[in-house]
């Protein structure tokens, strides 16, 4: 879908028109404070709270969940094969400091309430 940014945050995927700035679509996931996403064709692939979601690109509606059963609530980077070698690593790039952002919020909140 062109002229669309996919956003995953506070449990949410959240599509805006890019021209805009107007939600388009909110799918709300598990919760989770990060929700890592990859537009991949027309699917928009999503992971929140140690689960694996495959939404439809231009309405969210969830196609399917994967729990991935027994690897936890870790941080997930995803890659696509319909993506580039530039733009899989654009996006590793950017879901890479959304991880270490994320990790130093958590360590500074610990450390806070200390």
């Amino acid at each position: 879908m062109k002229d669309r940014i996919y956003l995953g945050i506070h449990k949410h995927v959240v599509c805006i028109d890019q021209r805009s700035g107007e939600e388009i679509w909110r799918t709300e996931l598990k919760r989770s404070h990060l929700v890592t996403v990859v537009l991949c064709d027309d699917m928009v692939i999503a992971h929140a709270g140690g689960h694996l979601f495959g939404l439809r690109a231009s309405d969210g509606h969830l196609l399917w969940k994967n729990e991935l059963a027994g690897l936890g609530y870790g941080y997930c980077i995803i890659a696509s094969d319909a993506a580039t070698s530039a733009e899989t690593a654009a996006a590793l790039q950017i879901q890479q400091a959304q991880v270490a952002a994320a990790a130093a919020a958590a360590a500074a909140a610990a450390s806070s309430s200390s």
